[in-house]
This record gives structure tokens, C-alpha cells and sequence, in this order.
């Protein structure tokens, strides 16, 4: 099984706990591998969150998936980027929507932070969700 995130780019960092948690038990659940994007706050603190426990869990295993050819991690973690096939060929335009439509076809769990039903990141876990994929939304969680 391999998990997705979707968020929207203000993500407040007191999220950080719910998403610690969430990644732990998904990895003790058969999640065997992590994808996440690298645009605003919600990824940035996936990426470190996935880092960190990486380094204590070595089953977690995880990729930063760019958009662009030649873009940076946000949070600094080069190695563990990737650019799926066919992104470098992509419009800039377009590029971000097609590393998405790239991560729901490779995923079976989204887990999200949306609030708002009229953003964007509403629209890709909606995607996601009539792909068939599991949603678990964030904001949701009653400590947020």
C-alpha cells in the first residue's frame, strides 16, 4: 500500500502531532511506502515528519515528488526526491496537476488536511476518493 498527502499551503504546524501519529500507524498498518509533493506549509512539514521518523523507524520509506525538472525539496532533503516519467515534458502550467494525477494513480491512502471545499486540494482528494482510495482528513482530528 502506498500513501499520498493533500493539504492546503497554510497548514498550520499544530498539525504536526495528528500527522505524527497518523504516519506511525499507517506504517504499522502496511503502508510500505510514503509520496508527498513539495508545495507549502503542509508538505513541508509532511517531508520533515517524514524524515525525522525515518530515522528512528526504518520502515518508512518515502519520496518527495517534484513537479519540475531541476526544483528543490522545501525542506532541504535532496536525496530522497524523485521526478515521476513524463513530468520533465510537462507545460509548467500544467505541472503541478499532472505530478498529482501522478500521485492518485500510485496511491491507495490519501491522508489530507482540507478545510475548505471550494480549494484546490479539496478538488485532488475528491479525485482520489472516487479512485478509491482511503481519505483520512486531518482536520477532522479533534486536537486541531
Amino acid at each position: 500500500m502506498n500513501c499520498i498527502f493533500f493539504g492546503h499551503r497554510d497548514t498550520p504546524s499544530s498539525v504536526k502531532p495528528s500527522l505524527i501519529a497518523t504516519i506511525k500507524r499507517l506504517s504499522q498498518e502496511g503502508v510500505t511506502h510514503f509520496y508527498v509533493g513539495n508545495n507549502g506549509d503542509f508538505d513541508f512539514l509532511v517531508q520533515i515528519v517524514l524524515w525525522e521518523l525515518s530515522a528512528s523507524c526504518p520502515n518508512i520509506k518515502y519520496d518527495i515528488v517534484l513537479s519540475y525538472l531541476g526544483e528543490r525539496a522545501i525542506s532541504g532533503n535532496q536525496s530522497a526526491t524523485i521526478l515521476p516519467e513524463g513530468l520533465e515534458q510537462a507545460l509548467p502550467r500544467f505541472a503541478i496537476s499532472k505530478r498529482n494525477e501522478w500521485l492518485i494513480k500510485n496511491s491507495t491512502i490519501v491522508v489530507a488536511y482540507v478545510t475548505n471545499t471550494l480549494s484546490n486540494c479539496h478538488k485532488w482528494v475528491e479525485k482520489a476518493r472516487k479512485k478509491g482510495a482511503e481519505i483520512i482528513n486531518l482536520a477532522n482530528e479533534a486536537n486541531i
